[in-house]
């Protein structure tokens, strides 16, 4: 897949999820969100809740919105920054 999509310059980032964890990497230049889990987290480190996203040209600004689990993050902003 990666192959494929370094092609194409204006992928910038891939949302995923089903894994129940949230981060945020990145490969080959392309930015990857892991999405939180929403219902049933596998681990207590990890939060429960979703990502609230805002999109501009120039980024993203993620907030996270946990409501069970780890709730440390709860209210954090990542700007993902592609220009």
């Amino acid at each position: 897949m990666f192959g494929i999509l370094k092609g194409y310059p204006q992928v910038k980032a891939i949302f995923y999820g089903h894994s129940h964890r949230w981060e945020i990497g990145e490969r080959d230049g392309i930015r990857l969100i892991n999405l939180p889990a929403v219902g049933y987290n596998f681990s207590d480190n990890q939060p429960v809740g979703w990502v609230d996203a805002r999109f501009d040209p120039t980024g993203a600004d993620l907030t996270l919105r946990a409501f069970g689990g780890n709730l440390a993050g709860n209210g954090k902003l990542t700007r993902l920054d592609w220009r």
